[in-house]
């Protein structure tokens, strides 16, 4: 009889080491994403294509832009969370309100499921130029910056229409809101994907 149970309780076994890696989630939140037209995100406008978003460390907001095969990539980025009081049953991204002669900057990524999303931080130059047409102030550094890489820093700031800057307190409580903004709608990536530890670096010209 025990016998009976102790093989009974190895199949079971056997079969969840089957079946949970089929039904779980990477970690790495991948994404796909597909645009009709040139999007912007930190330090780089993307042009139309299909690439996939994913973070490489999980608890950390760091974020990797690669094509859709995941052999190149486009670019490292940094970012905080966001925090939402609707829950995403897709992933998406949410574009500041910039001018319609202008390719959409991305304000934030959603992965389905999570209330904590992500928001680049753009380098100021840039944020600056972003913040002119844009309703919403724009998140960036204190210091001024000009390259994605100078974008991981906990000293930041938000900048607005007029130029005016609001620091950002990292030790403050976070506050929920609703997303704003048009969005792009994804699919999240297939968790056998493999991802090569060093991609192909992408040149973008400007």
């Amino acid at each position: 009889m025990l016998s009976t149970i102790v093989r009974s309780l190895v199949c079971a076994v056997a079969l969840l080491a089957l079946t949970v890696p089929a039904n779980a989630q990477p970690l790495d939140k991948r994404v796909i994403f597909t645009f009709s037209a040139p999007v912007v995100l930190p330090g780089v406008t993307l042009p139309a294509g299909t690439y996939l978003f994913r973070v490489p460390t999980p608890n950390r907001n760091i974020i990797q832009v690669l094509n859709n095969d995941a052999s190149k990539i486009y670019g490292t980025f940094f970012a905080i969370p966001a925090h939402t009081n609707v829950r995403p049953e897709h992933p998406e991204v949410r574009f500041m309100e910039t001018p319609a002669t202008k390719p959409h900057a991305i304000r934030t990524w959603w992965y389905p499921g999570d209330t904590t999303g992500f928001e680049f931080i753009y380098p100021k130059e840039q944020a600056r130029l972003l913040a002119k047409g844009a309703r919403e102030s724009v998140l960036t550094t204190k210091a001024q910056t000009t390259t994605t890489a100078q974008t991981e820093t906990e000293q930041l700031t938000r900048i607005s229409s007029t130029g005016q800057e609001t620091a950002v307190d990292m030790n403050a409580k976070p506050t929920s809101s609703t997303p704003s903004g048009e969005t792009e709608g994804g699919t999240v990536a297939s968790p056998t994907m493999v991802i090569p530890s060093n991609p192909a670096p992408v040149k973008i010209e400007d």
